[in-house]
This record gives structure tokens, C-alpha cells and sequence, in this order.
């Protein structure tokens, strides 16, 4: 029996279709196959039909149908999430993609936005008013998965993860109605959606808590493979103490064909130590000396610049439509041992695409109770990420092995469990993302809020 005919037929499809404001497309619609397509090429799913919902009320529409009809259930925010969890096989997709109003409230340093749009919406309405929140590491980005999934970004030492300047949601929950989550309001059902990785229900707005940061001081400076312990090393020894506006994130990479680098390293695996410093940039340049003036590196680019430039820099490095696998490992420091494993297999990358980046946390996040929500691990000091990437299908199975080798590698030192955001398989967000006290409290509320399981596997991004 095919997914059609086991689940919903045309007819009742087309009695879907005609409820919607927005269009519902099916295999053979125009604007299908672009649609179902997803950020990481690797995944090539095809849904049952896709709900091009123009609202709010048409994600409660489309939920509904989906619960009388025992469909399976997915929801496409960005479509950023590196495993495709936003596309499944023979499910109607929620695909929130006309959802990507922005509003700013400067006086009152909010800003809500829709479920489907992207991190450089954001930026392009906050900027001009100096303000900003805790976005990703890439502006392609979607703000719902990145925001479910606990939110790390540049402003994260200063200003908290993304879920820390979130004030509310409203979410379409399972039996179709829409509520707002707050900490006045659904209190616990706020606690899971921030970290939660999803599965509670469809948020169709976020109100977020903005900053003032305009420009920043921001850069990379790149070392040869050498150096790569001795700065290890040494950004161990900084980063604990790191004043709270500087971010700094390690990057093994092909060093790029740019002029500040010499034509004898272009194509050569490089270390790059990326930074930025999101508070008085007269006073950056001096407190992050201890790393952006480590050793002798090959060259340096950088500068005061608006922090949306800043947060579309890395866009280049993470092209739609490339074949992806990442994997995470969280850990409590940077032993010898552990930087001796991961030079070695940094260096042996499949393909010049693949990089790991070293990341710290700290500052903020750290400071928040572990309890505050339900992203695991803010108390950890690092987090390594083991970014999988060819631009074709040809390299994927060796570009996937040699992430899971590398992680694997590091098991030594490394905590149980992974970052939702950073998880490369469904398999890893069902088991990996969450410790187990977490996850029986997310189990309990989920119950609450979904009693028949309709969201047991809706999956987004």
C-alpha cells in the first residue's frame, strides 16, 4: 500500500487543500521539488504533500487534518537542520516558509518573529536600530530549529543562547489550538520548548529580548597546522577566565585563495582562530591579546564592522545544496591527550570542505541554573563539532565516516550525549540530545500537551 492511498487519498487531500489559504503541493506540483528540498543536498525525502501554510490558522488546519487522518507529521522552518529532520518519506510537511515577518519594538528592545523565518531577517530589521540577539554561526539559519534546539551563537557569552532572551512563543499545539508559552503563561511547556529540540508543537511566532550591539570587533587569524597544539593549548588556559563580550571559536580548514594569506598555503590545512567582540571595540583589541596575538600566524583579516556582516561571514562555508554530516562532542576540558587525537584527525580531513570547529562556552550561559531550561550541558567549558562536507554525493559515505572516527576519537574525555543543533542523525536527537532526567521531564509535558502522540515524530527546522 502506498503512502497515498494508506493514509489520505486525493480526495480527502483536496479537502485539505481547499480549507487552506496557503497552497497544498503534491509530487507533480509546480514548486514541489523546490520545496521538499532541504540546506543539506544529502537528503532526498518525499513527503506526502506539502502544506504551504500562510498562517497561524493554517498550521492549526493542517494539524488537525494530519491527527484525524493519522499522518505523520514534519515542519519545515529554515530547513537548516543537518539531518533533514524538516522532510520525511509519505508525511505531510508543514512548511512555514511564508512565516517570516520580523517586527521591532526598539523602545521596547523586543522583536517577534514568524516560525519560518531565517536568522538574516532578523538582523536586517534589528540592525538599524543597534540592536540584536543571540543568533547562529550562519545567517542562512532558521530561527525556529536553531531556537528549539538551544541556540549558541557569537553574542552567547554576553547575552545568554538564543532560548535565553526568548519571552514567549505562541504554539499551535496538538489538538489544533493556539497558545502563548511564557513564563506567566504554560510555564512548563516554555521550560521544554527552549532546548527541547521540538516535538511539542508548531511555534508559529518567537518574541525575543534584544541588546545593543552594533558594531563589533570581529576577525580570524590563521596559523599553520603546526601551531595547532601550542594554541590549543593556550586557548584552554584563555578561555576560562575570557571576559564575557569575547567569543572566540578554533577552526581546522583549508586555508582560503584570499590576498591576506601567501599563495604557498591556498588549499593547506590551517588552523584559523575566529573572534568576535561584541562590546566596546576600543577595549576588544587589548582583552583578547592573549589569543589574536598568539604566536606567528600566517596572516589576519578583520575589524570593527556591523555585527550583520559579522554573522553572514561564515555563509560562504555552508552553501545550500552541498552534501553535509556533522557530529558533536561536549567535554569538560582540553586534556593533552585529547588535543594529540583531534590535531591528528583534523588534519586528515576526506575532503579540503570538512572542518572541526573548537567552541567554548561560559560567560552567561553558564551562569543561568542548569534547570533554567531544557538545554543540556550549559554548565560544560567546550564543545567540539565535526563538520562533514563535499559537494557532491561521491565523497559522503568517506566524509561521514571520518566525522563519526573523529568523534569517536575523542570518546576518552568526552560527556555522554550531543547538542540538538549539531546532531547529525534522528536517531542521535531521539537518545543523544537530552540526559535522562531531562528527558523524563520532556516525556511528562509532551504527554500533557500531546496525549495521542501526534507529535511524537515531528521533526523541524
Amino acid at each position: 500500500m502506498d503512502a497515498e492511498s494508506g493514509h489520505a487519498g486525493t480526495q480527502t487531500l483536496q479537502r485539505l487543500a481547499d480549507a487552506l489559504r496557503g497552497p497544498l503541493l503534491r509530487p507533480g506540483d509546480p514548486d514541489y521539488e523546490e520545496r521538499r528540498r532541504v540546506w543539506n543536498g544529502a537528503i532526498d525525502r518525499r513527503p506526502l504533500a506539502i502544506a504551504r501554510c500562510a498562517d497561524a490558522e493554517d498550521v492549526s488546519i493542517a494539524v488537525k487534518f494530519a491527527a484525524k487522518e493519522h499522518l505523520p507529521l514534519t515542519v519545515r522552518g529554515g530547513g537548516h537542520n543537518v539531518a533533514g529532520l524538516a522532510v520525511r518519506d509519505g508525511s505531510l510537511m508543514l512548511d512555514l516558509g511564508a512565516l517570516n515577518r520580523v517586527e521591532v519594538d526598539a523602545r521596547a528592545r523586543i522583536v517577534r518573529v514568524e516560525g519560518g523565518a531565517l536568522w538574516r531577517d532578523v538582523d536586517a530589521a534589528t540592525q538599524p536600530h543597534g540592536l540584536a540577539t543571540t543568533g547562529g554561526f550562519v545567517s542562512s539559519t532558521g530561527v525556529g530549529g536553531l531556537t528549539l534546539g538551544g541556540g549558541v551563537g557569537w553574542l552567547m557569552r554576553q547575552y545568554g543562547l538564543t532560548i535565553d532572551n526568548l519571552l514567549s512563543a505562541d504554539v499551535v499545539l496538538a489538538d489544533g489550538r493556539c497558545v502563548v508559552a511564557s513564563a506567566e503563561q504554560h510555564a512548563d511547556l516554555f521550560w521544554a520548548l527552549r532546548g527541547g529540540a521540538g516535538g511539542l508543537g508548531v511555534v508559529t511566532r518567537f518574541a525575543f529580548r534584544l541588546h545593543e550591539v552594533g558594531e563589533v570587533l570581529a576577525g580570524a587569524v590563521f596559523h599553520p597546522l603546526e601551531a595547532a597544539p601550542a594554541l590549543l593549548r593556550a586557548f584552554r588556559a584563555f578561555v576560562p577566565t575570557a571576559p564575557e563580550p569575547c567569543t572566540f571559536m578554533l577552526v581546522f580548514t583549508a586555508a582560503p585563495p584570499a590576498p591576506f594569506l601567501p599563495p604557498r598555503v591556498h588549499g593547506q590545512r590551517v588552523l584559523a582562530l575566529a573572534y568576535c567582540w561584541s562590546g566596546d571595540p576600543t577595549q576588544g583589541e587589548q582583552a583578547m591579546a592573549p589569543l589574536t596575538g598568539f604566536g606567528e600566524p600566517l596572516g589576519r583579516v578583520g575589524g570593527a564592522m556591523p555585527y550583520a556582516a559579522w554573522q553572514q561571514s561564515f555563509d560562504v562555508h555552508a552553501p545550500a545544496g552541498d552534501h553535509y554530516y556533522w557530529t558533536t562532542s561536549i567535554l569538560d576540558g582540553l586534556d593533552d591527550g585529547l588535543i594529540d587525537a583531534l590535531v591528528l584527525k583534523a588534519a586528515m580531513a576526506p575532503d579540503p570542505l570538512c572542518e572541526v570547529h573548537v567552541h567554548h562556552l561560559g560567560g552567561v550561559v553558564a551562569a543561568l541554573p542548569a534547570d533554567a531550561s531544557a538545554f543540556a550541558h550549559r554548565d560544560a567549558p567546550f564543545f567540539i563539532n565535526a563538520i562533514g562536507h563535499a559537494q557532491g554525493p561521491e565523497k559522503l559515505t568517506e566524509v561521514r565516516e571520518w566525522a563519526r572516527e573523529l568523534r569517536s576519537s575523542l570518546l576518552p574525555w568526552a560527556r555522554e550525549g550531543m547538542q540538538p543543533n549539531f546532531a547529525g542523525e534522528a536517531a542521535d536527537w531521539q537518545a543523544q540530545t537530552h540526559d535522562a532526567a531531562t528527558r523524563a521531564r520532556l516525556e511528562g509535558i509532551r504527554r500533557k500537551y500531546d496525549p495521542s502522540g501526534l507529535f511524537g515524530l515531528v521533526r523541524r527546522d
